[in-house]
């Protein structure tokens, strides 16, 4: 525990000594009128900055993103080739003739005035993972490198299908019984079944969401309450929606900040979330209130700031998410569910109920879905795609049908 606490300070204290910024709102105004530093001190007050501006946010026609979704938008279609021009948040003609070109080569329905959510989030998960080492891998750029990340998606879904059909044409063979098995029962037994398959070296959420998100593109849109025909699909679509909303806000987070270098800060939260590893993994064992006691214990334990530890959890689930470190991604998000922010136990409900970075207990899921749900019913704010209201009544129906 004493070394536990030990990494934990000095992970925030790393943050906290890199070179002090002043965050500013988007009308120019300090926030809190204090200097601030690093990771935590800018994650905070864009935390506080968020908050004041939610009551004059602009709005654009439906189907158009907003100011913050409206930059992403525009800084994955240059990134791509499609020319939508300085990137300021605005969507104008330019913006729009950008998604038609971008709508027009992936065989979508071309109207910029109504760029579906699924449409941008295929865009977004292609743009995090050019960035990521794709166009470095591919050697490739612009529309030929999106190009070769749908191909890359269609041969991964179609190698993934091929195994389960392969089970099920082939007859199951009894093996037959080795009598060496029985002269070596001390190498066998020195073998321990492993309990836990999930961690970062798990098989991979990204690749996981991509195909979701190639199968939405091909049904043509999201899973909506009226035309729900498979639960366990439509709470696979609400779990990349909420990871895609996870990193988009803690890129949003991490923009300017400065002092830290990005390897810099991956380092850092793949260290946060090593430090994490036995919260994890303790929560397919646990009940939904004996983990989340166990963090709140764990993180009063620190002594860190509270404010300082929901920073560096919304800006490591990000990081987590985005790297397929699932220690770090679940860590963070149980974290600020300790910290008094319930809206994150969604995201371990889907964690636990397809068995990404934890073992795989759709029992517990239900109990956090239901409390992340119940919170919301009960005012706590929406932390992934707020304007959606009938969000939380598609969740509780996947929910119900998916038994």
């Amino acid at each position: 525990m004493i070394i536990r606490l030990i990494l934990t300070l000095g992970i925030a204290l790393s943050f906290a000594m890199a070179a002090p910024q002043i965050a500013r709102a988007d009308a120019g105004d300090f926030i809190g009128g204090a200097v601030v530093g690093g990771v935590l001190g800018y994650a905070i007050g864009k935390d506080q900055q968020k908050k004041k501006a939610q009551t004059t946010t602009r709005t654009y026609r439906s189907g158009i993103p907003s100011t913050t979704q409206g930059a992403q938008t525009q800084t994955a279609l240059n990134y791509f080739g499609y020319n939508a021009g300085r990137v300021d948040g605005q969507v104008g003609s330019g913006t729009r003739a950008a998604i038609e070109r971008y709508q027009a080569s992936m065989g979508y329905p071309v109207n910029g005035y109504d760029f579906q959510p699924y449409q941008y989030d295929f865009l977004m998960q292609a743009y995090y993972w050019g960035t990521s080492g794709g166009q470095a891998a591919t050697q490739l750029s612009g529309q030929p490198l999106l190009m070769a990340y749908r191909q890359q998606l269609q041969s991964e879904t179609a190698l993934a299908a091929a195994p389960q059909a392969a089970a099920q044409a082939t007859p199951a063979v009894a093996p037959q019984e080795d009598a060496s098995a029985t002269d070596s029962s001390e190498e066998t037994n020195s073998s321990l079944p492993s309990l836990f398959s999930g961690g970062t070296g798990g098989p991979s959420l990204a690749n996981r969401c991509s195909a979701v998100m190639l199968q939405t593109s091909t049904n043509g849109g999201y899973t909506t309450l009226s035309n729900m025909s498979d639960p366990n699909f439509a709470l696979s679509e609400q779990f990349c929606l909420a990871r895609s909303y996870a990193m988009a806000t803690g890129e949003e987070l991490m923009e300017d900040v400065q002092g830290l270098t990005p390897d810099q800060v991956a380092a850092q939260c793949s260290a946060f979330g090593e430090t994490l590893e036995p919260q994890v993994v303790a929560l397919s064992l646990s009940s939904k209130a004996e983990a989340e006691s166990q963090m709140r214990t764990f993180a009063l334990d620190t002594g860190l700031d509270p404010e300082d530890l929901v920073a560096t959890s919304k800006v490591c689930l990000a990081i987590g998410y985005r790297q397929d470190n699932m220690d770090s991604a679940i860590g963070s998000a149980l974290m600020l569910v300790a910290m008094g922010e319930p809206a994150y136990g969604e995201l371990i409900g889907h964690h636990l109920r397809e068995g990404f970075g934890v073992q795989e207990r759709r029992d517990l899921a239900m109990q956090w879905y239901d409390a992340s749900l119940s919170a919301l019913d009960a005012g706590s704010q929406a932390v992934f795609l707020p304007s959606q209201s009938d969000r939380p009544e598609l969740l509780r129906t996947a929910m119900t049908k998916s038994q």
